[in-house]
């Protein structure tokens, strides 16, 4: 499995709508297993406009430049 981009997720979301869901509260996942969830809170950031702990970063996975935050 791959990480979404926003151009990924948008297509997602465009499909939700078309089935009726566009008014529907978003839950996402507490972790990469899906042990947990709770409400989306926040929209997009930064990196630099949070705080992020150097060891959540996997630049084998997406560069620090190539990555911003949903939630």
């Amino acid at each position: 499995m791959k990480p979404l981009t926003i151009k990924e997720l948008k297509k997602e979301c465009d499909k939700q709508i078309k089935l009726g869901n566009g008014d529907k509260v978003i839950m996402i996942s507490k972790d990469d297993e899906g042990n947990g969830y709770h409400y989306l809170w926040y929209t997009f950031s930064t990196l630099s406009d949070m705080f992020v702990n150097e060891d959540e970063i996997n630049e084998e996975i997406a560069k620090y430049e190539d990555i911003i935050i949903l939630g």
